[in-house]
């Protein structure tokens, strides 16, 4: 029989050990400087932009966000190696390796998204893409190691904070440019059936005067002439006779 008891200790430390990862730039404030944007670009992108779902045109912006904090991980590293307070050893490789690794994802979703591919809305939602920046920046900055136990961490407590954002989209209120926009969407949507329904603007819509009495062979408007003391109907002449003369 599986000893749940005795596993929810294991579950509840792990728990702690998520929760430190967010707060671990209180430990380096150096990044905070890379840490606020991610959280800001978050905030506004989560509830403002993508509170109904992703468009390419925000996954795109999410994937060069990532390779932006990609370019400033490789600086980060760089700068301690020329500083002398790391070396070129396994462990500034592996951060290396981090730091390509968004760059290159950052570089999927961007071409991926460009050439509108549906799965991009889902990899390059505003929520995955922070939360890899959030849980890897603190390894990067020397804060947390790069474990086996950590990586665990990570991948275990993904769908809780998924979870939790979702909750909030739900529970915060929808900010009033969504209705806006949805009503901007459904008056173009209106008015494009209704030029696709009638073909446009045809010279029949003008008036009864226009249209086929102009250009075509016309039927008579029978008020347009009594208006000016003229014959409601054509004056009939009688037709030439072969061999006869009128006059």
């Amino acid at each position: 029989m599986v000893d749940f008891l005795g596993f929810l200790p294991v579950v509840g430390w792990a728990f702690v050990d998520w929760l430190k990862l967010f707060i671990a730039p209180l430990k380096n404030f150096e990044m905070l400087w890379i840490i606020i944007p991610i959280w800001g670009v978050w905030l506004f992108s989560e509830f403002f932009q993508e509170k109904k779902g992703t468009s390419f045109g925000n996954a795109i912006t999410n994937g060069a966000t990532m390779v932006f904090v990609g370019v400033d991980w490789t600086r980060y590293v760089i700068r301690q190696i020329s500083a002398g307070s790391a070396s070129l050893g396994a462990d500034s490789v592996t951060k290396m390796g981090l730091a390509a690794a968004i760059i290159i994802l950052g570089a999927f979703i961007i071409v991926m998204g460009i050439k509108a591919r549906s799965f991009v809305r889902l990899i390059g939602r505003v929520r995955e893409t922070t939360y890899l920046m959030l849980m890897f920046s603190p390894v990067v900055y020397n804060v947390v190691e790069l474990t086996l136990r950590n990586i665990a961490v990570i991948l275990a407590f993904f769908p809780l904070f998924y979870i939790l954002i979702e909750v909030l989209d739900k529970v915060l209120p929808t900010p009033h440019m969504f209705e806006l926009e949805e009503e901007e969407m459904l008056d173009k949507e209106i008015s494009g059936k209704g030029a696709a329904g009638t073909g446009g603007v045809g010279l029949s819509g003008l008036g009864s005067d226009f249209g086929s009495d102009v250009f075509g062979a016309g039927r008579q408007n029978p008020q347009f002439g009594s208006q000016f003391g003229l014959p409601q109907q054509p004056q009939q002449y009688p037709q030439q006779q072969k061999g006869k003369r009128l006059f």
